[in-house]
């Protein structure tokens, strides 16, 4: 037997398979050199040749190809466009008015870099020019959800990603319901950040974006007021240090704003119309207040005057109920009361009201039969229109009652505006009271 049939004495594997192969070596490591050293060895060199031909086998069966390297992977779906809705690959996860960015993976898996490289060639079609994603700013529309580029559609990023609270593609414009809608800008003149006026809690609304902006806006508006030193009519117009001086002076009280007036808050200045003190109204204003009173309480009396005008028709319609529920009258029939006449008629009816038939009428609550003994017939129907479908009365009772509906609304109308001329007369004499006693100044009548 010669050397070489006894190295190779109680191993398992043919000479010419699996000891010093290329395949082996590159698996493990170590197994080329267990082979060479099998000579010396034999006893070691069959264990690890066995160990290395079962490991080779674990992970490399070779009647199975490697599922993992060797699997045909299913092409990437294609993004769709806006016909196809839902079919866009990441739509839900992108912001409304984001741009799309590729997938830039930096992964050593082969199927991450063929992912990255998918998302890096995009082709679309996308936007109203069906052109790729060319990594161009891009906004989704909210109907169609179609990307589109900003340049396409006249749309700048920063607008686009500050302001636009629904972007709507010009395809699914209508003018209507669909349109591009946008948030307010912050009020100070160049800032492009949306306001604060879609905050959940009113107290953090405003119209600035920022408190510091706000700041900003009120130093400019102070700045264009004139100064006390540089203004030769600092008494007679509002100046720098006097705007200040009254944000101060009620800074620790319940506070000031733009809008408020700064006089004619006077305490207990007023009762019952008429001022407290001397000298807050001049004769002119006394006389004409006190005219304005007496013409609104005789409005006053109007209205209750057009209310029992109100209060007659209802009766003689109760009255004419009566009648049909009693078989008098048949519902053809007028039934119109002749002391209706009156009614609408203020003069004639105040008259009415004081004559024994309107005081007796207006004490009993109702509308009976006419005192006047010349009138005759029926009790039940005296004094009333037995006609049928009678033309000259037709529908009295809803014409008269709108008539004197219309009156009261005249008469309140003029009472309201007469209250509001008094108390605009009242609030002008209030502040030119105050701010005369706060500036300490008069007004002397020299006779000369």
């Amino acid at each position: 037997m010669s050397g070489d049939d006894i190295k190779m004495e109680n191993t398992d594997v043919h000479p010419g398979k699996g000891l010093g192969t290329n395949r082996t070596s590159s698996v493990h490591g170590n197994a080329h050199d267990g082979a060479v050293s099998s000579a010396e060895q034999p006893q070691q060199t069959n264990l690890t040749q066995a160990k290395s031909d079962s490991d080779e086998k674990q992970s490399n069966p070779p009647s199975q190809p490697d599922s993992s390297n060797n699997k045909m992977k299913p092409a990437p779906k294609k993004k769709g466009t806006a016909a196809k809705k839902g079919t866009k690959k990441g739509r839900a996860s992108k912001p409304k008015s984001s741009s799309k960015k590729a997938a830039s993976s930096t992964g050593t898996a082969t199927g991450a870099q063929d992912q990255s490289s998918d998302d890096e060639t995009d082709n679309g079609p996308y936007c109203i020019c069906r052109g790729p994603d060319d990594h161009r700013w891009m906004i989704s529309c909210d109907v169609c959800e179609d990307w589109f580029h900003g340049e396409c559609v006249n749309l700048d990023k920063e607008i686009g990603e500050k302001l636009v609270e629904r972007f709507v593609c010009p395809n699914c414009t209508d003018g209507k319901q669909n349109y591009t809608k946008y948030k307010k800008t912050c009020s100070l003149p160049g800032c492009k950040n949306p306001a604060r006026l879609y905050a959940k809690q009113l107290k953090d609304r405003s119209v600035f974006c920022s408190n510091d902006h706000c700041d900003a806006w009120w130093t400019s508006i102070i700045n264009t007021l004139p100064m006390k030193a540089a203004s030769e009519k600092a008494i007679e117009v509002l100046t720098q240090e006097d705007f200040v001086g009254l944000l101060t002076s009620t800074a620790d009280q319940v506070g000031w704003k733009l809008g408020d007036a700064p006089f004619g808050n006077m305490q207990g200045l007023w009762s019952n119309g008429l001022p407290t003190q001397q000298g807050v109204l001049s004769d002119e204003e006394q006389a004409f207040l006190k005219s304005s009173a007496a013409e609104r309480l005789a409005l006053g009396n109007e209205i209750v005057q057009y209310k029992k005008m109100m209060q007659l028709i209802d009766w003689a319609n109760h009255r004419r109920q009566l009648a049909i529920e009693a078989g008098k009258f048949s519902k053809e029939s007028c039934g119109y009361d002749w002391r209706l006449d009156t009614v609408s008629v203020r003069y004639q009816f105040a008259e009415w009201l004081e004559t024994p038939e309107g005081q007796a009428t207006f004490k009993a609550g109702k509308l009976d039969t006419p005192l006047d003994p010349e009138l005759q017939g029926d009790p039940a129907t005296r004094g009333m229109c037995e006609k049928k479908r009678c033309k000259p009365h037709n529908g009295w009772y809803k014409l008269l009652m709108s008539a004197v509906r219309t009156l009261i609304k005249e008469a309140a109308t003029a009472a309201a505006n007469k209250l509001n001329a008094e108390d605009v007369m009242r609030q002008a004499a209030e502040t030119r009271f105050e701010r005369r006693k706060l500036e300490k100044n008069s007004v002397k009548v020299l006779d000369g």
